[in-house]
């Protein structure tokens, strides 16, 4: 039987309650997606309110978070069909509701780490004058993070009802529990809260993301900084690719010559007859060895697919939990390529091959920063949201860095260091614009580590290029095509 690790310290004990709350929260979006969103935003609002305003001890806030998240895990016991009837409900249905904070209390319970979390959750429904429920308790009987999560609690729920597509609007929100001060809730909170929402607008950031973006950001400047000393030696071009360059760069270089560097490394060699073959690429005969698929590819094209393939191979890890992170980075750096490609393409631009590898090493930085920091990293719970948005942040200087030691061009830099730029205006270099927009394709089509809702009309690099939302949608198929056809054979 394997042995059970019993926590020592308060990091391991605080790793713990994350697992345990992560799995409750899992459990809470299974019965019902709705009250996954309501808690995570009570949560945070909770969480954000506490800190700015400095009503609780930084570790009491994370114990509030945490109540915030598993406040309605009573609901658990609340039959589907109820939760989600529009209908009035009969009083034998609302005390059975009502009776949600117990039933939390009694599920959090089973769990001794959790104990501080239990009176929060139990009393959430209680009123400051004495008329919630479940025990009737009033004023500063009530535990004050049950006090903080019950407004916050009241006011998500008229900004985003079950039962109603429009909630009331900021303003009315604000008045409704203003005019239930000292009723419902605490006097002495409601000046604090009127100011917190006012000034976030309604919403408020992911407290947990924040905190772990703050302690990780410090890791990924000390990497930062011994890349730059030198005490950390970013990879090296692979040798093959170095010859290929050569190769195709001298006037009088023969075919023989070029399969001969490319044969040096069967698994290059294998996977670009496999790619040659591929359905974007294949012809009317298979292709059988490297030579015979030079007049296929393209000399140019070769050395972007033989590059792509030795770059592939900087995106792997022993480490499970960052193994899906790199596989989402792979797939966006190809997408990107191919995107810019294409783009290129319809745009009649020279050498729609550069645009391939620019595409493809844009964001060559983040892959460094993250095997670097699998590598120093020893804790078992990261949240990769946090180290996606540190990675995003970090890794313009990085990639350039890379680049430079690989003897990459200034056009290739320069691409790197400004393909994030927020700011795009005709004298932007094109070849900015068509990788910027190539990456905000792969964000609307999802091979990328970011979700956004873009409209392809409203994009500057788009507008700048003149390039038509039409063509940018069939831009978007393509790569969805190609990517489906060949990322598994890098």
């Amino acid at each position: 039987m394997a042995e059970i690790k019993i926590p020592q310290s308060k990091a391991e004990v605080r790793d713990l309650i994350l697992e345990v709350v992560k799995t409750l929260v899992a459990l809470l979006e299974e019965k019902d997606p709705f009250l996954k969103k309501h808690s995570e935003r009570v949560a945070n609002n909770c969480a954000n309110f506490c800190e700015e305003f400095k009503i609780l001890r930084t570790e009491d806030i994370e114990t509030i978070f945490f109540a915030g998240l598993l406040h309605d895990i009573g609901i658990v016991a609340v039959p589907l069909d109820m939760l989600k009837r529009s209908d009035p409900l009969s009083e034998e249905e609302m005390v059975r509701i009502k009776r949600h904070p117990v039933s939390g209390e009694k599920v959090l319970a089973n769990f001794s780490y959790l104990k501080d979390l239990l009176p929060m959750v139990r009393h959430h429904h209680e009123a400051f004058d004495g008329s919630g429920y479940p025990d009737g308790i009033e004023g500063d009987k009530i535990p004050l993070g049950a006090r903080i999560i019950g407004l916050f609690n009241y006011f998500d729920n008229q900004m985003f009802p079950r039962f109603s597509e429009k909630g009331l609007s900021l303003e009315a929100a604000l008045e409704e529990i203003n005019s239930k001060a000292g009723q419902l809730f605490d006097n002495k909170l409601i000046n604090n809260f009127m100011a917190f929402i006012e000034a976030n607008s309604g919403k408020s950031e992911d407290y947990l993301l924040k905190k772990e973006t703050a302690s990780m950001r410090s890791i990924f400047t000390n990497i930062l900084q011994k890349f730059t000393a030198g005490k950390i030696n970013p990879p090296v071009m692979p040798q093959v690719v170095r010859e290929v360059q050569t190769v195709i760069k001298r006037p009088k270089s023969t075919s023989d010559e070029l399969a001969q560097v490319i044969e040096k490394d069967p698994v290059i060699s294998l996977r670009l007859i496999s790619v040659a073959n591929s359905p974007i690429y294949r012809g009317v005969t298979e292709i059988r060895n490297v030579k015979s698929a030079f007049p296929r590819l393209g000399l140019k094209e070769t050395l972007n697919i033989v590059l792509a393939i030795a770059n592939k191979s900087l995106y792997s890890t022993d480490k499970v939990q960052f193994r899906i992170l790199m596989d989402k980075m792979w797939v966006h750096s190809l997408a990107s390529a191919y995107g810019s490609k294409l783009i290129a393409q319809n745009l009649k631009l020279d050498d729609s091959e550069k645009f391939f590898l620019m595409g493809l090493t844009h964001d060559i930085g983040k892959i460094l920063l993250l095997k670097a920091f699998s590598e120093a990293s020893k804790d078992k719970n990261l949240n990769m949201d946090a180290i996606t948005a540190i990675i995003q942040e970090a890794h313009l200087s990085l990639g350039s860095l890379l680049l430079k030691r690989w003897g990459f061009d200034e056009d290739f830099i320069n691409v790197l260091t400004h393909h994030e730029d927020k700011n795009l205006s005709p004298d932007t270099d094109k070849e900015i614009l068509v990788i910027h927009l190539a990456n905000m394709i792969t964000r609307k089509i999802g091979f990328s580590l970011f979700e956004d809702e873009i409209d392809y009309a409203e994009l500057e690099s788009a507008q700048i290029l003149k390039m038509q939302p039409e063509a940018i949608e069939d831009v978007g198929n393509k790569i969805k095509q190609v990517i489906s056809d060949v990322a598994h054979l890098f």
